[in-house]
Order: C-alpha cells, then sequence, then structure tokens
C-alpha cells in the first residue's frame, strides 16, 4: 500500500501564515502538518508515500532531505499548475502511482493515527470514506449523505440533508483504485476540471452505482487546517493527535520528479 498527499496548493486562506511556507510545512504542536501525516502513515505500516507539490516545492523538498533514517520511500510529484487548479489536477498528476492500495489524504489535514488505522481496517471495502457527524455544517464543509453505511451523494452543496462532513483520508483498494483512476480521467475530460476537487471523481462512482462505504470515526480527532482560526484550533488540541516522541524523527526523500 501507497499513500498520496496531496499539498500542491496555495493556502491562500491561511494568510499570512501561508505568505511564504506552503501550508503542509506550518507547525503544530512541535512538528509540521506534512511530519505528522507521514509519521501517522509510517505506524500504520505504510513504507512508500507520493506528495504531490506545487507551491514552496523547494521548501518542501529540502525540509525532507534535511532527515535521514526512516526506511521509507518518499516522492515528489509537481503539479506546475498548481497556482490556477484544484485537487483534480494534482491527483490526476499521480495517476502513475495508482498501481496498488493506497491512501488519499489532503496535505492540510491533521487527525489521530486511529482515524487512518480504523480505514486501513475495513479491508473487504474498496473505497472506504472516513465521516465525521456534526450538529452544524459550514458551507466549505465536504458533506455526505449516508444510507445503510452507504454514501449516496457528496458535495459542498447540499442544503441541509448531510448526513455527515467527508474527512479528508480516503482508502482505496483492489478495484477500488482502477475505478477511481477511470473515474479522474473521465473528470478531466469534462468542462471546468481544472476548479474541480478530487471528490467529483468519487461522486461520479457514485452516480453510476458503485459502493462506497463510510466509516463513522466518532469522537476522534480530525480537522483540515484551511484558515488561521483552523490554525489556531489545531495547535490547541494537539495533544489529541501529535506524540511528542516523533519530534525526534527523520524523514528523507529518495527520488522527485
Amino acid at each position: 500500500m501507497k499513500a498520496v498527499i496531496l499539498a500542491a496548493g496555495r493556502g491562500k486562506r491561511l494568510y499570512p501564515y501561508t505568505k511564504y511556507i506552503p501550508k503542509c510545512l506550518l507547525e503544530i504542536g512541535g512538528e509540521t502538518i506534512l511530519e505528522h501525516q507521514i509519521n501517522h502513515i509510517r505506524d500504520c505500516g505504510i513504507d512508500e508515500v507520493v506528495i504531490v507539490v506545487g507551491f514552496g516545492f523547494e521548501k518542501v523538498e529540502n525540509f525532507l532531505r534535511n532527515y535521514d533514517g526512516l526506511g521509507m520511500k518518499i516522492k515528489t510529484l509537481y503539479n506546475p499548475f498548481y497556482q490556477t487548479t484544484n485537487s483534480l489536477i494534482s491527483l490526476w498528476i499521480a495517476r502513475g502511482e495508482m498501481d496498488s492500495d493506497m491512501v488519499v489524504m489532503n496535505g492540510d489535514d491533521v487527525f489521530e493515527i486511529d482515524v487512518l488505522e480504523q480505514a486501513l481496517r475495513m479491508r473487504d471495502e474498496k473505497i472506504c470514506l472516513p465521516v465525521k457527524r456534526k450538529t452544524n455544517y459550514e458551507d466549505e464543509d465536504m458533506k455526505v449523505i449516508i444510507q445503510e453505511s452507504k454514501i449516496v451523494d457528496i458535495s459542498k452543496n447540499l442544503d441541509g440533508r448531510a448526513s455527515a462532513e467527508s474527512v479528508g483520508v480516503r482508502v482505496f483498494r483492489d478495484t477500488g483504485v482502477e475505478l477511481l483512476k477511470r473515474s479522474i480521467e473521465e473528470e478531466m475530460r469534462t468542462g471546468g476540471a481544472e476548479n474541480k476537487w478530487y471528490i467529483s471523481a468519487i461522486h461520479r462512482l457514485i452516480k453510476k452505482g458503485y459502493k462506497v462505504k463510510s466509516l463513522d470515526i466518532d469522537d476522534l480527532f480530525w480537522m483540515d487546517v484551511d484558515y488561521p482560526s483552523d490554525l489556531f484550533k489545531a495547535r490547541l488540541n494537539s495533544d489529541k493527535f501529535i506524540k511528542k516522541s516523533y519530534q525526534e524523527r527523520v524523514l528523507r526523500v529518495v527520488e522527485t520528479s
């Protein structure tokens, strides 16, 4: 299994924190978001990571090169269109890596390791999307409608019909990987593809009748860091998802493309 981290975005909503630093390198609880994610990925038994970079790619790769010893294969792919595109393009750039079971995560997500562990335990599910139920949903939330544990719709525009919010850590296994790859290719051939989130490819699969399993993470901590207020909240709650022993961890880039 491998992990794909989508970390190409400009992060304008996090200004001024991301004026010079890509948001995946923002520090929370003594480590960067990227380091936090890779630590969790490694501790879940995944030893191959693909990071799609864009804004500040030199800083990301320099950060990774300055560490050594994890024994993981970490590869970066460059999205040259990061300033004018969304996550569909970034995942499309990584389509050549879709040759085994994979977990896809956004480069601004912080979460308890149990979120990833529970998703990986769903071995019989070809596509598994962790979700979190909330009392109220914001316009920016990627919302889902769930029926009998299956996701039957996913969008930011569900107008009060939402069952839960989709967590930005998603697992694809076996035929689910090929289905995602094929759906991404189909989405790339539609109008406005450059502005779409890769969730549009999952939405396409749902509408075709493919099963997308939901996994309720209950009270486990997860959030995406989109705004300065999110960064402040994540730092206040860092003890929930960051292990202090990680501060001496080291990483290594072995290949860039």
